[in-house]
């Protein structure tokens, strides 16, 4: 059985319906946290990270549902 690793959690793999769901629910959860913090990154880090600023802040106006 495969596991993830989610903000020091790990959730096992689970088949099916279930394990779909919390599949989901974590990715939400992380799309809900990281997105926001674009915001807070400089110019710098974002070109680090091979990003501009107009598409960091794209991002992170999506909302956590949207891919």
């Amino acid at each position: 059985m495969s596991t993830y690793a989610f903000e020091r959690r790990t959730v096992a793999a689970r088949p099916g319906f279930a394990g779909s769901l919390m599949h989901l629910v974590a990715l939400w959860l992380r799309r809900s946290r990281t997105r926001p913090r674009l915001w807070t990154l400089s110019d710098h880090e974002l070109r680090d990270l091979g990003l501009e600023r107009s598409t960091a802040d794209r991002e992170a106006l999506r909302p956590f549902w949207k891919g």
